[in-house]
């Protein structure tokens, strides 16, 4: 009998001791992590940011915090945005597709010009598109959490764009080569310029117009600086939003999962915000004294889509059998 007690007494006083010093140990330190991004405020990119944070935030309370900094505050331009989380020098970062062109020719497909017609097309590319992606972001250690589309890019500046010859001589900012590629063949004067840099360009006049969404033209308000908005419907850019893998394989398995399935719930709001802005942006435009035009001339859609094609001639060949593939099955699907 005083044998089993005096070993039940030892077991006591082991499990006494083993909750003590677990009482003692510091608790698993939170694992805090930057998130980068050139937009702010009203922007859906920033806000999409916003929200990604902020669930992950609660659905890993005490265990996974997100700061988001806004407004490019980090100091990075969108070029160099891709190499930033691949080098780890930003964790978390939200990146143009056609900002990483010259990284990673693969990511220029999103924003070729007149290639997608609408948004069911661009979903269709992308999801064709998404595990070359996927394989390419993982070359440069990183791994895509969602893709958030624009919506389509219009030409806003001081006249509208009704006749093809109306782009020649354009002080035109573009968001990628692709842009600049083809509107420099129509005649205008255009540079990739990061979207923190517009503004002031726009109010030093060192540029007159500028390729972008109506979503960025009410971001920065081109009304006080610019009075025609022309839907050209030139592309609808992808970001990717990327995590360094070293940084997301030192997470737990629980951790990864629940930040890729908010990342999966981001990508469906996206794609629904990015559809209904178009039309409610241009509105927002329109009263605050911007003219919009709604429909261009036959003549400037059909040589505009025909320069176009030679970015995607040349996007086949930087990338190689993996673009055959992709617009193969692009053209098949979507009939």
């Amino acid at each position: 009998m005083k044998k089993t007690f005096d070993k039940r007494h030892a077991i006591l006083t082991l499990a006494t001791i083993v909750c003590a010093l677990a009482l003692c140990l510091p608790a698993a330190a939170v694992v805090k992590l930057d998130m980068d991004t050139t937009y702010s405020g009203a922007n859906m990119h920033a806000e999409t940011c916003r929200e990604f944070a902020k669930r992950v935030n609660e659905a890993l309370k005490d265990q996974v915090f997100i700061t988001v900094h806004e407004g490019g505050a980090l100091g990075l331009k969108d070029e160099d945005r891709f190499t930033a989380v691949a080098d780890g020098i930003v964790p978390i970062q939200s990146v143009l597709m056609g900002a990483a062109i010259g990284t990673s020719p693969i990511f220029g497909l999103s924003t070729s010009p007149f290639f997608v017609k609408d948004f069911k097309d661009a979903r269709l590319l992308m999801e064709i598109a998404r595990p070359y992606y996927d394989k390419e972001a993982k070359k440069h250690n990183q791994l895509i959490l969602y893709t958030a589309p624009w919506p389509p890019s219009s030409i806003h500046a001081n006249r509208p764009i009704i006749k093809y010859e109306d782009i020649k001589g354009l002080r035109i900012r573009t968001y990628d080569k692709n842009g600049t590629d083809v509107l420099k063949k129509a005649g205008a004067n255009a540079v990739v310029m990061s979207w923190g840099d517009v503004y002031p360009a726009l109010a030093t006049k060192t540029i007159d117009s500028v390729l972008t969404s109506s979503q960025s033209a009410v971001a920065g308000k081109f009304w006080e600086v610019l009075t025609d908005t022309t839907r050209v419907n030139f592309a609808i850019p992808l970001n990717m939003i990327n995590i360094n893998l070293d940084t997301f394989n030192k997470l737990s398995k629980e951790q990864q999962q629940k930040i890729v399935e908010i990342g999966k719930q981001m990508e469906e709001r996206q794609w629904k915000l990015a559809e209904e802005a178009m039309v409610n942006d241009e509105n927002t435009c329109e009263k605050n004294g911007m003219k919009i035009t709604r429909q261009v001339s036959n003549e400037l859609a059909g040589k505009l889509k025909a320069d176009g094609m030679m970015v995607i001639e040349e996007w086949t060949k930087k990338v190689g059998p993996d673009a055959k593939s992709i617009l193969d099955e692009f053209e098949k699907k979507r009939k």
